[in-house]
């Protein structure tokens, strides 16, 4: 693999061409810089540049340069060139050719319809009527450190296909079809409907069932519903099977394929303009264990405060949680968070006396800066303390 993008010098040398025939053009982004402190056996201090713009030319069938960059720089120790460096989105995006086709070739996240993920390759959607929309797409999965490498399409080679019908009968209805394959043979498919609906009166319905075919199953099954029953008053229920987007021989074999069953029951109630409770019930099902857990919660715009009591197959825990956020004045925000739970969907599930907190304190000086302060300290059963500090300093235009 070559360590310079391809895509880079493709996207500069067509987007240059255009300099000479376009003179309108808008220029926005942000630029950031952090700082990232903690301790595991030893000190560490990371110092990472994050930058990502815009260049627009609306004149020039509203052609779009889109980028996102980081830099890092471990202060303690060195890092290869695929850890420093890295490029989550590096592409060219054409919208509304003969009013009707949106075109992005390059570098970039897709969801289309089902989690995709990074992308380097040609995306296109396809007006057909105003309510009927096709997109397909082809290319390789972007790098799984989103380093500067472009994968061979011998070796993970991505293409697929949505159909998406909107407005019909106050429903959203998406299907579509996704393969990923190296020189040997497919190693990933999936096929899948999704269906989000209105129809019915103060209610909102939804539906994703998404099919592995190479495993004949269910990859993804949810089933959500959310009922408003009076002014004040709204109900939920939802159940969820879930396999993580994991294949055997992808990089992502650092993560235990751990699939889980979770079924959720709730309510609210409004009790005034600016604030609510919400209680809920969910019971998660893993291959062979089960967890209880059961929240209670006052709720406003700023955040929340809530207890929990959680039992299974690790025993019990009242817990509580914690997240708000306070505007001190208007250009400084301080914000809290604090989760006291046990059970978790995550590889290891319990998490006994576990108590995560984050203090942060963000502040807005001229029209363009911003500074974020944030303290994060973590005890568990695995570690007495874990304890990090991240300071950011933003600019945007």
């Amino acid at each position: 693999m070559k360590k310079i993008l391809k895509l880079t010098i493709i996207s500069f040398f067509l987007f240059g061409m255009t300099i000479g025939f376009s003179a309108d053009f808008r220029f926005h982004g942000r630029a950031s810089n952090s700082i990232y402190s903690y301790e595991d056996s030893e000190s560490h201090t990371r110092v990472f540049q994050y930058v990502h713009f815009s260049l627009e030319s609306p004149q020039l069938a509203n052609m779009t340069l889109n980028t996102s960059f980081r830099a890092l720089t471990d202060l303690n120790e060195s890092l290869d060139a695929d850890q420093r460096f890295k490029a989550y989105q590096l592409n060219l995006a054409f919208k509304k050719l003969f009013n009707r086709i949106d075109l992005v070739l390059g570098r970039q996240f897709l969801h289309p319809g089902t989690v995709l993920g990074g992308l380097d390759g040609l995306f296109a959607k396809f007006r057909i009527t105003n309510n009927i929309y096709l997109s397909a797409y082809g290319g390789v999965e972007a790098h799984f450190h989103r380093s500067f490498q472009i994968y061979k399409f011998d070796d993970s080679f991505t293409t697929g296909g949505l159909v998406e019908l909107n407005n019909f009968f106050n429903s959203k209805v998406q299907t579509f079809y996704l393969q990923k394959a190296d020189q040997h043979d497919i190693f990933w498919q999936l096929a899948g409907l999704n269906f989000d609906s209105g129809l019915l009166p103060k209610t909102r319905f939804r539906f994703q069932g998404h099919y592995d075919l190479q495993n004949e199953r269910f990859h993804r099954l949810l089933i959500t519903a959310r009922h408003q029953l009076t002014r004040k008053i709204a109900l939920n229920l939802s159940f969820k099977n879930q396999y993580p987007q994991v294949y055997a021989n992808s990089f992502y074999t650092i993560f235990e394929i751990d699939p889980y069953r979770q079924y959720r029951l709730g309510g609210s109630y409004q009790l005034t303009s600016d604030y609510f409770i919400s209680a809920q019930y969910q019971l998660i099902q893993f291959e062979s264990e089960n967890a209880n857990r059961v929240f209670l919660t006052l709720n406003s715009a700023n955040g929340s405060i809530g207890l929990t009591y959680e039992t299974g197959y690790a025993g019990d825990q009242l817990g509580v949680v914690f997240d708000y956020a306070y505007e001190i004045m208007p250009s400084l925000l301080a914000s809290m968070n604090i989760d006291y739970t046990r059970y978790r969907t995550e590889t290891v599930f319990e998490f006994e006396n576990q108590l995560v907190n984050a203090l942060r304190l963000s502040y807005r000086f001229q029209k363009n800066w911003s500074v974020d302060l944030e303290y994060q300290w973590l005890t568990n059963r695995f570690k007495d303390s874990d304890s990090r500090l991240l300071n950011h300093l933003h600019f945007s235009w």
